[in-house]
């Protein structure tokens, strides 16, 4: 069982497992860590806090381990730390976490998009940084493009405006934070903020280790130990991001598979108006349509690649490719989201509201979203074919 109060000497700032508070605290000296002004003697903080040093940024990362360890002594002793500082320190404190936190959300490119509110807690900040620290960023990244999607399809809640602000509060216990791969455990944390229509969109385990969003049918995790060696979703296998199974499909990650449900099942919201504006026939063995639904270096300034394989449930099986772009409404200031997707065919997906009738050209309708669809084609050729002489049809 944990002293009441941890002595000061079993923390310190050089042990891996343990960070003393005097090493985040604004008042800690200059030949400790980094010299930084001690809080004003009126009580309030500066109202423009100077930059987080490096070496307190790294003990402020390792205070943020500390809270988040499943290890309830590591736990303990950081809330006996905090409790034993004074009110001025503790202010001091929370205000260095929540300007780490900031500079994370940064990093990361998710100041449009996501928000967390620490409620004045110096532990529950720490939870927050540690959340955000972990993995390569891609995955943060990855959730984020989702979210900004997300606002556009209005699956987050009735007048929500950008960004998503979250209470420190819905993160996970350390238990359960690891017992996913990252992507879905971040997923986790927003999707409790998340509807299409009435039906939440929280994550939920079911049974046999599979998992369910929604009212959508349950899906489950593919170990790369799974796959074959030549398995075209073996290469680039992230165990951050895992090959996703539900019922007769594969998704190429996790991430693949959120985009896909929601340009499938939950585009229909009261009050979106995305439709098929645009399609075009592949013809035969064309090779342009089978480089534009095989190449693997398509870049993220030309769209997101949503990768799906229907093999009935057997890895074996001949099998159809699906595959869908996603042209815009990822990026921080798109208002529009335009995709195509397809597999016998070409369809131009957008919410771009059209500025001219039928027979007008789609440049001249959709104004914002053909450019986008004409430049990723350009790539492989077949824009003339899918723009300009396919069949408009919304």
């Amino acid at each position: 069982m944990m002293p009441t109060s941890v002595p000061i000497d079993i923390i310190t700032a050089q042990s891996p497992r343990f960070v003393t508070i005097a090493a985040i605290s604004p008042s800690f000296d200059d030949h400790s860590l980094v010299a930084m002004s001690s809080r004003p003697a009126n009580g309030r903080p500066p109202t423009a806090p100077r930059a987080v040093p490096p070496l307190r940024s790294a003990a402020i990362s390792k205070a943020a381990d500390m809270a988040m360890s499943v290890d309830p002594n590591r736990r303990a002793a950081l809330h006996s730390q905090i409790n034993g500082s004074n009110a001025g320190e503790v202010a001091g404190i929370l205000l260095l976490v929540e300007q780490h936190i900031g500079k994370a959300i940064s990093r990361l490119g998710l100041a449009d998009v996501l928000a967390f509110d620490s409620g004045g807690d110096v532990e529950a900040g720490l939870k927050v940084v540690y959340v955000l620290e972990r993995g390569s960023g891609e995955e943060w990244r990855a959730i984020g493009r989702f979210l900004r999607l997300a606002f556009i399809y209005r699956l987050t809640p009735a007048n929500t405006t950008r960004p998503l602000r979250l209470s420190a509060d819905s993160l996970p216990t350390a238990a359960a934070f690891y017992q996913l791969p990252l992507t879905i455990a971040l997923y986790k944390i927003i999707g409790q903020q998340l509807r299409n229509r009435v039906t939440s969109l929280v994550l939920q385990q079911a049974e046999d280790g599979h998992y369910r969003i929604g009212g959508m049918a349950p899906f489950r995790v593919v170990p790369l130990g799974e796959l074959r060696g030549d398995h075209r979703y073996t290469e680039g296998y992230k165990r951050s991001d895992p090959v996703i199974r539900s019922g007769p499909d594969l998704y190429s990650s996790f991430s693949a598979f959120l985009l896909d449900r929601l340009l499938t099942w939950w585009r229909y919201v009261e009050g979106v108006d995305v439709k098929c504006v645009g399609s075009a026939r592949r013809g035969g063995d064309d090779g342009r349509y089978r480089r534009l639904h095989t190449a693997d270096d398509i870049t993220e300034d030309l769209g997101i690649v949503v990768d799906r394989r229907f093999d009935g449930g057997d890895l074996n099986a001949d099998v159809g490719d699906y595959r869908c772009v996603i042209v815009s409404g990822f990026r921080p200031n798109d208002t529009v989201a335009a995709h195509l997707m397809g597999s016998g065919s070409i369809n131009l997906w957008t919410t771009d509201a059209p500025t001219a009738d039928r027979p007008a050209s789609l440049a001249m309708r959709f104004p914002t979203s053909e450019p986008l669809w004409r430049r990723l084609l350009q790539r492989f050729n077949p824009e003339t074919d899918v723009i300009d002489r396919g069949r408009v049809v919304g």
